[in-house]
């Protein structure tokens, strides 16, 4: 089955950024200083999935229904300074074809859709032909309170005809609800709709939170929440539903734990609750057997084997909805959504001299199908780690030294980048500072072939 996923970013005027591109492939690492712009960018993703929900706009932003609260700074703190809105796209490809989807959100005085619009395939309602234009765009807006009117693509001669729509939420999330699918060019419009939300939908942002996840947890909840609060029952079901990834998770933890762990168990509660265990050799002979539950794992341990579960869980094994239900069939088979996995700061609590199995474990995930991984990290180990072609996959973030806007660029777009190489690691390079901060400029490799003895 193919799968839709999202594969670019496009802040184009968001927080701290203006007009700038987050390409994402199979593995991506974001890295920069503090205060650069990472976590804005990863704040992007998250107003792009919460939105693909189909909630009203203050409700995804402001938290006002949410658990988990507003996304960071809610609602006006996504607006750039000086700006009363904000303006964020994507890109996301199925069958190496495109849909260029883009939203603009009005937060001052009211929190409202502006402008928005999809560009994809489209299919004429008579012949059948495909060709790539606009599925969907609004016209002007209007006054607040009026909603806005949308021209979708119908597939015939002349300008397609509006339809209004609210304007409290994403009109992607509408369109299926008033479209019929009556002819293969409406069925065309619902099949792209449907690829780009539940791609959007498929951004699962994990942050582990260590304390929340040593106390027991209802064993039917295995769909490994956020926060990983549901550790144990999550990890219990992968044992039973993958049980290759659970003995990779088990050998991992052996090699992170350095400390006779022989394997992983789980207490149960007479209530059906479950905590996680590992079974540890202790003693000089290491023949004695001692159980120790999550309450009394380390921090970065129990941060490492909530990471490991969610990258290798197969997709129905998180805690997202990525399936959008239609009225309507389409002429092509509706694909899988993939799953973006995004981590931040991936080596907290674990010793540099585990950067190389962190990443390892990484590059596994992203070749589950249908995975990708977004990670930030400041780690000089990790980046050491990533070599050869995995290089061109890491992204970094920096301020712009007139505007102050943050900018993303290749690592090997930078200045200095080949020649810093050639002195030293990469990690070392960013660590020093040789890497951080610089305009890009063409590529030039000459020096690099001299120093190589190439040139």
């Amino acid at each position: 089955m193919t799968t839709a996923r999202v594969t670019q970013l496009n802040l184009i005027a968001f927080k701290s950024f203006r007009d700038e591109v987050l390409p994402l492939s199979a593995m991506t690492l974001l890295i920069g200083r503090n205060s650069s712009g990472k976590s804005n960018a990863l704040d992007g993703l998250e107003v792009l999935a919460r939105l693909a929900e189909g909630e009203d706009l203050i409700d995804a932003l402001d938290g006002r229904r949410r658990e988990i609260g507003a996304v960071r700074g809610g609602s006006e703190g996504c607006a750039p300074h000086g700006l009363n809105d904000f303006t964020l796209g994507c890109i996301v490809e199925l069958d190496d074809e495109p849909y260029e989807y883009r939203v603009r959100i009005e937060v001052r005085p009211d929190i409202r859709i502006i402008a928005e619009s999809l560009h994809g395939y489209g299919v004429a309602a008579a012949s059948g032909a495909r060709s790539y234009g606009p599925i969907f765009e609004t016209r002007r807006a209007g006054a607040p309170g009026l909603g806005i009117e949308a021209e979708i693509h119908n597939g015939k001669r002349g300008t397609n005809p509006p339809s209004r729509f609210r304007d409290s939420r994403l009109i992607l999330t509408q369109i299926p609800l008033v479209v019929s699918g009556s002819n293969r060019a409406e069925r065309s419009v619902i099949s792209a709709v449907t690829t780009v939300q539940s791609a959007l939908r498929g951004i699962f942002h994990f942050d582990p939170i260590p304390h929340l996840m040593r106390d027991f947890a209802k064993g039917r909840d295995v769909e490994l929440r956020r926060t990983g609060e549901n550790l144990s029952p999550a990890l219990r079901n992968l044992q039973t539903s993958d049980p290759g990834a659970f003995k990779r998770i088990e050998e991992l933890v052996r090699l992170i734990a350095d400390d006779g762990v022989r394997e992983i168990s789980f207490f149960n509660s007479e209530l059906g609750d479950v905590m996680l265990a590992l079974q540890e050799a202790r003693g000089a002979d290491r023949k004695s057997v001692e159980r120790t539950p999550a309450r009394e794992m380390s921090d970065g341990l129990l941060r490492f084997i909530g990471i490991a579960t969610a990258l290798l869980s197969p997709q129905n094994g998180l805690d997202i909805d990525a399936a959008v239900s239609t009225t309507a069939s389409t002429d092509r088979p509706q694909p899988s959504s993939g799953v973006l996995i995004v981590l931040e700061e991936l080596e907290n609590g674990l010793h540099p001299s585990q950067a190389h199995r962190v990443l390892q474990l990484v590059r596994e995930s992203s070749m589950i199908a249908g995975t990708s991984v977004l990670i930030t990290t400041h780690s000089p180990a990790l980046l050491d780690a990533a070599e050869g072609s995995l290089n061109s996959n890491i992204i970094v973030c920096h301020r712009d030294q007139q505007t102050g806007h943050s900018r993303l660029t290749r690592i090997t777009d930078l200045p200095g980048y080949a020649i810093a190489l050639a002195e030293g690691s990469l990690g070392a390079a960013v660590t020093t500072g040789k890497l951080s901060d610089l305009e890009p400029e063409p590529s030039d490799y000459a020096e690099f072939q001299r120093l190589l003895g190439l040139g």
